[in-house]
């Protein structure tokens, strides 16, 4: 699928459509009044979807905001879903996972968790996995039938990503005009050549709250290996050009080899990140949010601030409160909000802001992106339609 069926778009949760024309200027569409604060949309080719707080999962036509469907839970249904063609999944916090029928709402199968869920679902070749107090599940995504349960010490954090080693680009990036020449870029290369760094399989990556990045095998659960961080994930993992991000509540940002767990580099801050990573790796930039208000930008070879002040280099882009939304980048422009209820476009290329839009409330969850739009929670129970003209250029 090319929606945006999942948490950050698809199961790498790699947050990005650059095959869209990104917005040079916004505007609102529609907004829906839900009934509790929403969490990350998703979106198919003329529907979004999304669950609040208060137990409510809804339908909503892309167009106009009209409510197809709604269904009501005693429990919150926050939790990012997932859609497909034929079935939409939906997670509850008492650990409930239920396949819907995306056209009405109505139930095809529900299956149990061992524990509370902590993360939202992301699925992969067939297999739907869900962070809970317990562990890792995986559910054989037809049927809702358990394959394997990956027990943790503490509860999962953020949501988990997948990925297959057969599938990633191992070449080279390339400089862009925020890129200095850096000498290890050749030894990076000759590094993801050797056969013992290459990975061949589907992994499944999940952080959770004593600090630890795991690695599963996503057929049987087994793992692979595990790290340490410095904090609880923020957010959850994410997969890029054969590294593993990841981002804590501690202020450390790690790339991890995917094969290996070795680490690539750390990046720290002074307070504590709150997404995940947001990772163009052609253009060797990283996009992540942090309590002390700031999208961090860094380089993807040694985790070193991209940006040049006047005399020292500057940590990021600031925004008005914390970062409250994992960036999305819609062609080359980046889209991340906040506490305040700012949501700011940001151009790839220089990393300056380019437009800015103010919602009633804090920003809440990761916005879905669609062909022109952008589906933005807030936190006054509120989903915003955000459009724009495509023909129009970013600069």
């Amino acid at each position: 699928m090319t929606e945006w069926n999942q948490y950050k778009g698809d199961p790498q949760h790699s947050g990005l459509r650059r095959d869209l024309e990104g917005p040079a200027r916004v505007t609102e569409a529609w907004t829906a009044d839900l009934a509790g604060p929403p969490g990350s949309p998703v979106c198919d080719r003329d529907t979004v979807y999304v669950g609040t707080a208060r137990g409510n999962c809804y339908a909503l036509e892309i167009a106009t905001g009209r409510r197809r469907w709604v269904v009501e839970t005693t429990t919150a249904t926050d939790a990012t879903p997932v859609i497909t063609r034929d079935r939409l999944y939906v997670g509850t916090g008492d650990g409930t996972i239920s396949a819907l029928d995306p056209a009405t709402g109505e139930a095809v199968w529900e299956a149990e968790l061992s524990g509370a869920l902590e993360s939202d679902l992301v699925l992969s070749n067939g297999r739907l996995c869900a962070g809970h107090a317990d562990g890792l599940t995986a559910l054989e995504a037809e049927t809702g039938t358990e394959l394997w349960t990956h027990e943790t010490e503490s509860a999962v954090a953020g949501t988990p990503a997948v990925a297959d080693g057969r599938d990633v680009d191992r070449r080279g990036s390339t400089q862009t005009p925020l890129s200095e020449p850096d000498e290890t870029a050749s030894l990076e290369d000759d590094r993801l050549s050797e056969p013992d760094q290459r990975w061949i399989d589907e992994r499944v990556f999940a952080g959770t709250a004593d600090g630890t990045v795991v690695a599963l095998e996503a057929e049987t659960g087994e793992a692979v290996w595990t790290a340490p961080t410095g904090g609880a994930v923020a957010t959850g993992p994410t997969v890029a050009a054969d590294r593993v991000y990841v981002a804590d509540d501690a202020g450390t940002m790690l790339a991890l080899d995917a094969a290996t767990g070795q680490s690539w580099f750390t990046y720290e801050i002074r307070g504590g990140f709150t997404t995940s990573p947001t990772v163009l790796a052609a253009a060797e930039t990283t996009f992540v949010g942090a309590t002390d208000g700031y999208c961090h930008v860094t380089d993807t070879t040694v985790g070193r601030r991209k940006l040049r002040g006047w005399l020292f280099s500057r940590k990021g882009v600031e925004l008005d409160g914390p970062v409250r939304s994992s960036p999305v980048v819609v062609g080359d422009v980046c889209c991340v909000g906040d506490a305040t209820g700012s949501l700011y476009g940001i151009a790839v290329d220089d990393a300056e802001p380019i437009w800015h839009v103010t919602l009633a409330d804090a920003v809440s969850g990761t916005p879905a992106v669609a062909p022109g739009h952008l589906f933005v929670g807030s936190d006054d129970e509120r989903l915003t339609c955000l459009e724009w003209d495509a023909d129009e250029p970013v600069r």
